[in-house]
């Protein structure tokens, strides 16, 4: 059963909330295990699947960019088991006047203990998210 309180909910959460002496990208990096997968949703620059850290590294820089660095993340909750997690967050970006603001979640599956080894953007109006990412920049 999924949990708040288990130690992989635990790690997403430091990974997620960098302190600043920024531990969270550095925990990323140990944390990921090859050929790491992540899967995004729509079929805006954005979207498709990534392999490999670096490929993963790149798609997150791609949303700063693309936002002109306007994106906001903030987690809701972070619920894990020894296999499974997922991370609801609320989004926000602006991009040529316009605004995205929505709730989404990120699916992680572990490979072994703190391992992860896939993960899924899940985003509830693939129209809206699409339309975003699509526009054209100024």
């Amino acid at each position: 059963m999924l949990s708040s309180d288990h130690p992989n909910a635990k790690l997403l959460e430091r990974i997620y909330s960098p302190t600043m002496a920024g531990d969270g990208p550095a925990l990323l990096d140990t944390a990921i295990t090859e050929p790491f997968v992540a899967h995004t949703a729509g079929h805006a620059p954005i979207g498709g699947t990534f392999v490999g850290l670096a490929a993963f590294k790149g798609h997150v820089a791609l949303l700063r960019r693309l936002s002109g660095g306007t994106l906001r993340r903030v987690s809701i909750e972070y619920y894990a088991d020894d296999n499974w997690a997922v991370v609801p967050q609320h989004m926000s970006a602006s991009r040529n006047g316009q605004q995205l603001d929505m709730t989404v979640a990120g699916f992680w599956r572990f490979s072994g203990p703190g391992q992860l080894a896939e993960h899924w953007e899940a985003a509830p109006d693939e129209a809206a998210w699409d339309a975003f990412w699509h526009m054209p920049a100024e």
